[in-house]
C-alpha cells in the first residue's frame, strides 16, 4: 500500500518585543587568512600574521586589531603560555572557515515570532529589528501603558545555537546570544500551516506571517509511513484488524458497501489523528486502503456476492469459469468453494418473484450447454 499520509495543522504563532544580543551571520573575508594561518600553525599572534600575512612587521598594529576583532566574534580564542600570548581556533572559527561566514552580534531591540510546535527543530520563526518609541511619542499619541510578562522559557533555551528561521525568507543564519527576561507580548497578523508528508519524509510551513508570504522546506521527523500508519490506527481502534504481512484491513462481510466489495478498498477517516511527541493534526482521510474479508465465512459470502455481481451476460463455460477465477482472486489465503453454473441457475430460477436477467443467463446457457 501507498500510504499517502499528509498530516497537517495551523501553527499558534507568539510575538515578543524584547531587548537583547542578536548574532548573524556576514561575510568577514579580511579574516579568512587569519584563521586559515591559526588552523596551519595551531595558533597564531600579531608578529606571525605581519611577518607571513601583511608581509611588514611594520603592520603588527594592523595585525594585533584583526585579532582582537576575531577574539571579540568569538572565532578566536587568547592563550597565555610562559608569558607569550598566541591565539587559536575556536569552534565557531572552524566553521567560520567551511561556510566563510562569521557570526556578528548586534545589540537591540528585537520582535521574536516563535511558537513551541513540536514539529519545530527550533521554535524561533523570525526576528526582526525594532525601534523603541520615544518616551515623548508615546505621551504625544496616548499609548496605552506597556505590559511586560516574563519571556516564556522554551524562548530563552533557544539561545546559543545556530538557527536559520524559516519565516525569514532571507535564508541568513542567526544566533540569539542573550534576551532580556522581561518582554512585550504582541500579536501576530496571518496564519502558518505544517504540513508533513510522511510518505514522502518532508515538511513545509507555508502561509503569510505580518503581511510576508512563507514557503519553507523544513527537517522532517524519520519516523516512516509504516510507523505513523500503525500509530493512526491503533488511536483508531484497527490496528488488531490489519494484516501487516499483506497491507490490508481485515473486515466483516456485512460492514462493507458494495463498492467496497468490489474495489477492494475503502477510505479511513481520522478526526483527531495523533502522534506520540507530535500532537494532534487536522482531520485527514486516507483514500485507497486494502480492505479483505477477517474470516472464512466473511470470504465465502464476499465470493458469491463478487461473482453474481459479474453474471451480466449469457454465462458460458468459459466466462463462468473466468468469473469465478476474478471473484475468489482477493482471497488466495483462503479455500473457497462457489457453486457450480448449475446448482446456481437452479437457484436463480427457484427464487420468489419474477426470474431476474440474471437466472436467464444462466438458465439459458445450461439449456444450450454452452
Amino acid at each position: 500500500m501507498n500510504k499517502s499520509i499528509i498530516l497537517k495543522r495551523p501553527v499558534a504563532v507568539h510575538g515578543w518585543r524584547v531587548i537583547g544580543r542578536i548574532a548573524k551571520t556576514v561575510k568577514r573575508e579580511e579574516l579568512e587568512p587569519i584563521l586559515l594561518r591559526a588552523r596551519e600553525t595551531n595558533g597564531t599572534d600579531a608578529k606571525d600574521i605581519a611577518e607571513h600575512l601583511l608581509f611588514s612587521l611594520s603592520r603588527k598594529v594592523v595585525a594585533e586589531r584583526l585579532l582582537h576583532i576575531g577574539k571579540a566574534l568569538n572565532i578566536l580564542e587568547e592563550i597565555r603560555e610562559n608569558r607569550e600570548r598566541r591565539f587559536v581556533l575556536t569552534e565557531d572559527g572552524e566553521k567560520a572557515i567551511e561556510t566563510g561566514k562569521v557570526f556578528v552580534p548586534e545589540q537591540g531591540a528585537w520582535t521574536v515570532w516563535a511558537s513551541d510546535d513540536p514539529l519545530l527543530s527550533s521554535p524561533i520563526l523570525r526576528i526582526e529589528s525594532w525601534q523603541e518609541p520615544r518616551a515623548f511619542d508615546e505621551t504625544r499619541n496616548g499609548r496605552e501603558k506597556r505590559s511586560f510578562d516574563k519571556l516564556p522559557l522554551w524562548i530563552r533555551e533557544a539561545g546559543g545555537t545556530e538557527i536559520t528561521p524559516p519565516a525569514a525568507r532571507n535564508g541568513i543564519a542567526i544566533r540569539i546570544d542573550d534576551l532580556e527576561e522581561k518582554a512585550e507580548a504582541v500579536k501576530s497578523n496571518g496564519s502558518l500551516n505544517l504540513i508533513w508528508n510522511v510518505h514522502e519524509c518532508r515538511l513545509r510551513l507555508r502561509g503569510r506571517l505580518n503581511g510576508k508570504e512563507v514557503d519553507a522546506e523544513l527537517e522532517a521527523p524519520k519516523e516512516t509511513s509504516d510507523e505513523i500508519w500503525d500509530v493512526l490506527l491503533k488511536g483508531k481502534g484497527l490496528l488488531e484488524d490489519w494484516d501487516m504481512a499483506r497491507q490490508e484491513l481485515q473486515v466483516p462481510f456485512d460492514d462493507t458497501t458494495e463498492p467496497e466489495r468490489e474495489s477492494m478498498r475503502r477510505s479511513l477517516e481520522f478526526k483527531r489523528p495523533s502522534v506520540p511527541n507530535y500532537g494532534v493534526f487536522d482531520p485527514l482521510t486516507v483514500s485507497g486502503v486494502p480492505i479483505v474479508a477477517n474470516s472464512h465465512d466473511d470470504a465465502q459470502a464476499w465470493s458469491k456476492w463478487r461473482l453474481a455481481k459479474r453474471i451480466r451476460d449469457y454465462a458460458s463455460s468459459q466466462r463462468y469459469a473466468d468469473w469465478c477465477r476474478e471473484a475468489v482472486a482477493p482471497f488466495d489465503q483462503y479455500r473457497l468453494e462457489l457453486p457450480a453454473r448449475a446448482e446456481l441457475a437452479e437457484s436463480a430460477w427457484g427464487a420468489a418473484g419474477r426470474p431476474k436477467p440474471r437466472a436467464w443467463h444462466l438458465i439459458a446457457t445450461e439449456d444450450w450447454r454452452l
